[in-house]
C-alpha cells in the first residue's frame, strides 16, 4: 500500500497542469452607477451617506429651479441625435470589419491548405529519394563486401578495394542528406499545421495575414465596447428626456431618483449646492457586479476559454476564492465619468485584460441592512489581488471525485425510493 501511494504521488507530481498562469497585476473592481440630477438647480434636500444601501426608485435628493426652461431638454435632444448618429456609424464599421475578418480567415485557411498540400508533395518526393539512396547504399555495401572477400583470399590488392569503400561512404552520405531533408520538411509541415511559421516567403505571408486577423479582432472588440457605452448613455439620455418632458409646465422642482440597486460609494453634492443637469449627486455600486480585472500577456492566454476556472488570492485578507473567466478584452476604457470604482492595472501593448467573476458567498448584512465590510463596501472593491488561471491536476481530481460522490448519492437515493415503492406495492398486493 505504501509503495502504491508513493508511486501514485510521484506520478501525479510529474503530470503537468492543464493551464496555470498567474498575474500579480489584478484588482477587484465593479461598475459605478451615477445618481444624477435630472435638471439644473439647487439641492434643497439630500439624505445620503457613504455605505448606505439604495434601491431602484428610491428618492435620494430634491433639486429645484423655478426659472427652468427648455434649454436642458433641447440639449438632451441634440445629444441623443449625436449619439444615434455615432452609434449607427460604429455599428456599420463593425459590420464591415467583421466581413473583412471573415475574408482574412478564409484567405488564411486557403493559403495554409495550399502550403500543407505542397509540403505533402515535397515530403513524398523526399521519401522516394530516401528509398533510392537506401537501394544505392545496399548496392555499394554488397560490392564492398565482395571486394573485401577477394582481398582476404589474396585475389586483389588493398588499393583496388579503397575506391569501392569511398563509393560506399559517398552513398551513405547521400542517404543521410536525403533523410535530413525529409525530416526538415516533416517538421515544417507539423509547425504549419499548428499555426507556427518559422520562415520563408509563404510563412511570411501567413504571418502577415495572422497579424491582420489579430488587429481586426482587437479593433472589433474596441468598437463593441464603444457601442455598449454609447447605448448605455443613450438610454440614460432618453430617460432624462422623458423625465424632463413630464416635468415641464409644472413646478421647477425634481426628485433625484436612484436608477439601480447598490451601495453609495461617494456623495458628491450637499444642501445648497447648484448642480448641472446630469451631474452626479452621488455614486453607487452593486457588489453582484464585482469582478477581478487581471493583466496577462496575449500569448499566455491565447487559447483561454470563457468559463476557465480561476483562483483569486486576497493578499491583505489572506483568503483565496475560486472564480471563472467571463470576459477577455484587449482594451478597457474606464470611461469619461469614472465608470468603475478602481483604476484598472496598466496594460502594455502585448497584454490583455482577463475579467474573472468571483464565486463568492452571499454578503452578510448587519442589523441595519448594510454590509459588514465598510472599507470595501461588502465585496472588497479596490483590493489588490493575485489571479491564477486554470485548474491544477489535484484540483481537477478533487472536483471529479466530488462529482462522482454526488452521482453515487443520487443513485443511492433513487434506489432507496424504488425499494420503498416496491415494498409498498408488495404489501398492497398481499392485502388484496
Amino acid at each position: 500500500m505504501f509503495a502504491f501511494l508513493l508511486l501514485f504521488t510521484i506520478g501525479m507530481s510529474m503530470v503537468p497542469n492543464q493551464f496555470f498562469v498567474v498575474s500579480p497585476k489584478a484588482v477587484i473592481n465593479a461598475p459605478v452607477q451615477m445618481i444624477a440630477s435630472p435638471i439644473y438647480g439647487r439641492v434643497d434636500k439630500i439624505s445620503l451617506q457613504v455605505g448606505q444601501v439604495v434601491n431602484l426608485g428610491d428618492v435620494t435628493a430634491t433639486v429645484s429651479n423655478p426659472n427652468q426652461d427648455q434649454t436642458s431638454l433641447t440639449g438632451l435632444r441634440l445629444e441623443k441625435l449625436d449619439l444615434t448618429e455615432k452609434l449607427n456609424n460604429t455599428i456599420n464599421v463593425v459590420a464591415e470589419r467583421n466581413d473583412q475578418l471573415s475574408k482574412v480567415k478564409a484567405q488564411i485557411s486557403d493559403v495554409k491548405d495550399g502550403v500543407l498540400s505542397e509540403l505533402g508533395a515535397v515530403i513524398s518526393n523526399a521519401q522516394s529519394n530516401v528509398s533510392i539512396y537506401e537501394a544505392r547504399l545496399a548496392e555499394q555495401d554488397a560490392l564492398l563486401q565482395r571486394a573485401t572477400v577477394l582481398l582476404k583470399k589474396g585475389m586483389t590488392s588493398e588499393a583496388s578495394v579503397e575506391p569501392q569503400r569511398q563509393k560506399r561512404n559517398a552513398a551513405q552520405g547521400e542517404l543521410d542528406a536525403a533523410r535530413g531533408e525529409l525530416k526538415r520538411n516533416e517538421i515544417v509541415q507539423s509547425l504549419v499545421s499548428r499555426d507556427i511559421y518559422t520562415g520563408g516567403t509563404v510563412a511570411a505571408n501567413l504571418l502577415t495575414l495572422e497579424m491582420q486577423r489579430t488587429k481586426l479582432a482587437g479593433d472589433i472588440a474596441e468598437d463593441n465596447i464603444e457601442i455598449n457605452q454609447m447605448t448605455e448613455r443613450k438610454a440614460q439620455v432618453e430617460k432624462l428626456i422623458n423625465r424632463e418632458e413630464g416635468r415641464l409646465g409644472k413646478s421647477g422642482a425634481a426628485e433625484v431618483v436612484a436608477d439601480h440597486h447598490g451601495q453609495v460609494v461617494s456623495v458628491d453634492a450637499s444642501f445648497g449646492d447648484f448642480v448641472m443637469q446630469g451631474q452626479a449627486v452621488a455614486k453607487s455600486l452593486d457588489c453582484t457586479e464585482a469582478f477581478a480585472a487581471a493583466v496577462y500577456r496575449s500569448r499566455d492566454v491565447s487559447s483561454l476559454d470563457i468559463g476557465t476556472p480561476a483562483m483569486v488570492n486576497f493578499r491583505s485578507l489572506g483568503v483565496k476564492k475560486s472564480g471563472h473567466v467571463y470576459k477577455i478584452v484587449r482594451y478597457f476604457d474606464s470611461g469619461q465619468q469614472n465608470r468603475y470604482f478602481a483604476k484598472f492595472p496598466k496594460a502594455e501593448g502585448d497584454e490583455v485584460y482577463v475579467l474573472v467573476k468571483v464565486d463568492d458567498d452571499p454578503v452578510e448584512l448587519t442589523a441595519a441592512g448594510q454590509p459588514n465590510n465598510d472599507k470595501f463596501f461588502g465585496c472588497n472593491v479596490g483590493e489588490d489581488v493575485i489571479v491564477s488561471l486554470g485548474e491544477t491536476v489535484v484540483a481537477r481530481l478533487t472536483r471529479y471525485s466530488k462529482m462522482a460522490v454526488d452521482k453515487l448519492s443520487e443513485a443511492d437515493g433513487l434506489l432507496s425510493a424504488s425499494a420503498f415503492f416496491d415494498k409498498g406495492h408488495k404489501m398492497a398486493s398481499l392485502q388484496q
